[in-house]
């Protein structure tokens, strides 16, 4: 094989390896086996530097933080994974990952694949390589994360972390929803605090912030002072329905399904309440059904759930994989999204996508996304909510007609148009155009 242009650049690579391995011969062996072990410190950030000497430069290289990937995926994560999935179907765009840099303990795990791009991360076994190394180790992840040379970073939950945004030339961020202003309430005090300290310093350094709704930029607009410009409204999409379908024990026969965390801003006691009143004033023989992972300040909502004359009949089942959520949605009766404030609301679609009449919350951002397709309450009307779950399940043909209608707006929400709509914002502030 001829290797034409491409002899200098590896010939240049050998004599620096041999160069190399010719003055770790001289170093002591405790540090000689930190810089060129497989769970080396220095051993990555040499890495990288010879590829980036040896590799065709893309028009474009993208640093991503997938620290999303490493616990059991929501809104974000899922966001993120469909995402670079069609992102990584671009020839002339390099996706970089930095994930989790564990430093003791337990190697963090992926729960996820990771759509094709490169991963970069210090990884150390149970062992770990001492206090001094962990340091140093902490230290030069920033220069590992230089090496990478890319030309936009991109933080899809709000912040870069440290690592990144201390390396960080041009920089691209993913606002999901602005509960942290709206309703401060029901937030965690310690991620309120996170939130009001760091989103003006980062809205402040990013070159383009995309916005999961219209409503969501309307909120950041209304919120901060950032140039609308680099407020960016882009829709997420909708996964398309799988075959894939795995038993769900103990799942009803016929039931009124809810699928999101529990926590205040579901509005899940109002859910609650009307499913009540569904059964004892019009007869509703079925169950309801709650899927999510319990969230903070849960207290109230699991206390109503108990005390609840149609306690029995209620049912949660905690965080369900891609293929059991997929049985759910399928024998579902009717969707409700309650919500007090959603930043896109990715289970109104999903229910949709799965053929399932939906009622949504008229807050927020869920009539943009939920459009003509699903029946809106008011998020403080118990009666109402129940008005609208007795017409909907007693109206053969109004059900039949949201179903349609929910296909019809389902379509218009395909991931390829929001990366290629996205890609479009990391070439301009690349260019920087932003």
């Amino acid at each position: 094989m001829k290797l034409g242009p491409l002899r200098g650049p590896i010939d240049e690579a050998r004599n620096a390896s041999r160069r190399f391995r010719h003055r770790l011969a001289r170093v002591p062996s405790k540090v000689r086996g930190l810089i060129s072990t497989p769970q080396s410190i220095l051993l990555p950030i040499l890495v990288a530097i010879r590829e980036q000497r040896l590799s065709t430069r893309p028009s474009l290289r993208l640093g991503v933080d997938i620290r999303a990937f490493y616990e059991p995926l929501t809104g974000v994560g899922w966001y993120l994974h469909a995402l670079l999935t069609e992102l990584a179907k671009e020839p002339d765009l390099e996706l970089v990952y930095f994930g989790a840099s564990l430093i003791d303990g337990e190697s963090p795990r992926l729960h996820i694949d990771l759509p094709p791009g490169r991963l970069v991360a210090f990884h150390f076994r149970e062992s770990g390589p001492g206090r001094w190394a962990a340091f140093l180790a902490r230290a030069l992840f920033p220069v590992l994360i230089s090496a990478q040379k890319c030309d936009v970073l991109f933080g899809p939950n709000y912040f870069l972390p440290g690592p990144m945004a201390a390396t960080a030339g041009k920089r691209v961020v993913t606002i999901h929803d602005l509960t942290f202003r709206r309703h401060p309430e029901m937030l965690q005090q310690e991620t309120l605090d996170n939130l009001n300290r760091e989103m003006k310093r980062e809205l402040f350094r990013a070159d383009a912030a995309i916005c999961v709704s219209r409503a969501t930029r309307r909120d950041l607009l209304e919120f901060f002072d950032i140039d609308p410009a680099r407020a960016i409204a882009i829709h997420s999409g909708v996964p398309p329905v799988s075959s894939s379908r795995t038993p769900v024990p103990g799942l009803p026969a016929r039931f009124v399904l809810f699928v999101s965390t529990i926590e205040p801003r579901k509005n899940l006691t109002t859910l609650i309440r009307a499913f009540d009143l569904l059964r004892r004033q019009h007869g509703y023989q079925g169950s309801l059904v709650i899927v999510g992972r319990i969230g903070w300040k849960a207290g109230a909502v699991l206390e109503e759930m108990k005390q609840s004359q149609s306690s029995p009949s209620i049912v949660h089942l905690d965080y369900l994989d891609r293929s059991q959520l997929n049985e759910v949605y399928s024998r579902a009766e009717v969707f409700v999204f309650p919500s007090w404030y959603e930043g896109f609301g990715f289970p109104l679609l999903e229910a949709m996508a799965h053929g399932v009449p939906t009622i949504a919350a008229r807050s927020s951002s869920l009539p943009e996304i939920g459009g003509q397709a699903a029946s809106y309450f008011n998020p403080g009307s118990v009666d109402q909510l129940v008005e609208q779950l007795s017409r909907v399940i007693s109206d053969p043909e109004l059900r039949q007609r949201m179903i349609r209608e929910g296909h019809t707006q389902v379509r218009k929400f395909q991931w390829s148009n929001t990366a290629r709509q996205t890609l479009d914002v990391f070439r301009r502030v690349a260019r920087s155009d932003l």
